[in-house]
């Protein structure tokens, strides 16, 4: 017995599959997955094992996306808010000088006073 030719299943009267759901609004067949399980973009319902996106759906998607309601709660800005300016403190205990010191360039230490790879008291790190 021959096998039928497997023709595609037209969409519900008004609504489209994902995959041409995903040309109209640029957004990946994945992304639109991930959309209906967050509860975003447009409101596809199952049809068997396929998703079908009212086309109404998708064109009050796009509206609302080119056109947002104004959060009037919140005030945007494009630029992140600034980090507060910290002064030195003038009590910077004992570490200070050793933070200086983790700081100098090879060009500004001091000449070794011992031999690589041992210790003294005035010298205890090895450069």
């Amino acid at each position: 017995m021959p096998r039928l030719a497997k023709v595609p299943t037209p969409p519900p009267p008004g609504c489209v599959w994902i995959q041409e759901a995903s040309r109209l609004t640029g957004l990946s067949v994945k992304t639109l997955h991930n959309y209906r399980h967050l509860d975003k973009g447009p409101k596809p319902f199952p049809v068997g094992r396929k998703l079908a996106y009212p086309v109404e759906h998708i064109d009050a998607w796009l509206d609302e996306q080119r056109n947002p309601a104004p959060d009037a709660d919140a005030v945007h800005s494009s630029r992140p808010p600034r980090a507060a300016q910290v002064a030195p403190r003038a009590d910077a205990g004992p570490s200070a000088p050793r933070a200086q010191a983790r700081c100098l360039t090879a060009a500004k230490r001091p000449p070794r006073t011992t031999k690589p790879g041992t210790t003294s008291v005035t010298h205890p790190h090895t450069y």
